[in-house]
């Protein structure tokens, strides 16, 4: 019997790139209004690293935008899935200035959450391979190259947040694919295969980060695809699928194979991708349960403080149905293992080692 989902989604979520691409309704262009606010904000805030003390909604407000917010808010769950800002002149501000306005932005959309064991809230993302030898101490962020299609680890993540801070020689496009569109072409083209992200798939995290948490590796069975209180949740971290089969956890048969083809193929395709440059002072918000990200080839520069740099959030919007527990593979219990090792890694760090 040919494989039928609970859900078939519609509306503003199901979107091709090669259609966005043609508008700039996406696109948010900060008034002059804003922009004053913005620079009244950091003037009060000067003094504070960035990578520190989160920014409360209080301490940074948009009230010049604040009907916009409400609208972008309820777009970023259900809609399309995400926004690009625009319009903050990147010569005005530090790069730490530009860390507590992204920070500050992210207070009006989520609760900022502990990215790894170093406690960082404010991550950096920039290729440092050659200074992180070791692959299983790295993130995919921490790396050059392109990334294909992915969400990041489910649970808490509702929204990951991006801005930039420095651009690679060439290529480094943001790419960024509707979830739901995604499936609703594997339920034409080949239902059976859409079957198979539902069935889920094994995955395994890093081991540096399972160190960390003080949990196994290995996660287990996780569907990429869940319906749970009304809404089409989709978890797709194909690193963590390749590292489980890497290590002897699972194998992964024809049939799953090619469904992971397809996923791939669809995903990455230049008519559903929508690719497009950040450049610095933009900054991008996008549902981690709807919106697919990755990352175009690119040349980066040699020297470490010219290399492509972004900063990026990870959002908690309690406003939101919880994420299924089948694919709740980062939660709150481990981000608080992370926060409590940051902690003691500080208090056993004299003063002058940490400068």
């Amino acid at each position: 019997m040919t494989f039928q989902p609970p859900y078939r989604p519609s509306g503003r979520s199901v979107w091709l790139g090669k259609d966005l691409v043609q508008t700039d309704d996406w696109i948010v262009r900060l008034s002059p209004a804003t922009l004053e606010e913005i620079a009244a904000s950091v003037s009060r805030l000067r003094g504070r690293n960035a990578y520190d003390t989160p920014v409360k909604r209080d301490e940074f407000p948009l009230t010049t935008m604040a009907d916009d917010l409400a609208r972008m808010r309820q777009e970023i769950a259900t809609g399309r899935g995400f926004f690009v800002f625009r319009g903050l002149d990147r010569d005005r501000y530090s790069d730490n200035e530009l860390g507590l306005i992204f920070r500050g932005f992210g207070a009006h959309f989520g609760h900022d959450l502990t990215q790894s064991a170093f406690g960082d809230r404010l991550g950096d993302i920039r290729d440092i391979s050659d200074i992180l030898v070791d692959r299983s101490k790295r993130r995919g962020y921490q790396s050059g190259g392109f990334q294909t299609a992915h969400t990041d680890p489910s649970g808490e993540v509702g929204i990951v947040a991006m801005l930039s801070l420095k651009m690679s020689k060439s290529g480094g496009e943001s790419l960024i694919a509707s979830a739901h569109t995604v499936h609703n072409m594997l339920l034409d083209w080949c239902p059976d295969l859409l079957g198979e992200f539902y069935k889920g798939f094994v995955l395994r995290r890093p081991e540096a980060d399972a160190e960390r948490m003080g949990r196994s590796p290995l996660i287990g069975n996780v569907p990429s695809f869940c319906y749970e209180n009304g809404w089409l949740n989709c978890d797709f971290q194909h690193g963590y699928m390749r590292r489980a089969v890497e290590h002897g956890d699972a194998a992964i048969g024809p049939k799953q194979e090619a469904a992971i083809g397809a996923f791939v193929s669809i995903s990455n395709h230049p008519d559903v991708m929508l690719k497009m440059i950040l450049k610095p002072g933009d900054f991008q918000f996008i549902n981690n349960r709807t919106i697919l990200h990755g990352r175009a080839q690119f040349e980066d520069h040699e020297v470490k403080d010219q290399r492509r740099h972004l900063y990026r959030l990870w959002l908690n919007v309690p406003e939101w149905p919880r994420m299924p527990v089948s694919q709740s593979t980062l939660v709150a219990a481990d981000m608080a293992r992370w926060d409590a090792m940051a902690a003691q890694h500080r208090a056993a760090t004299p003063a002058w080692a940490a400068s």
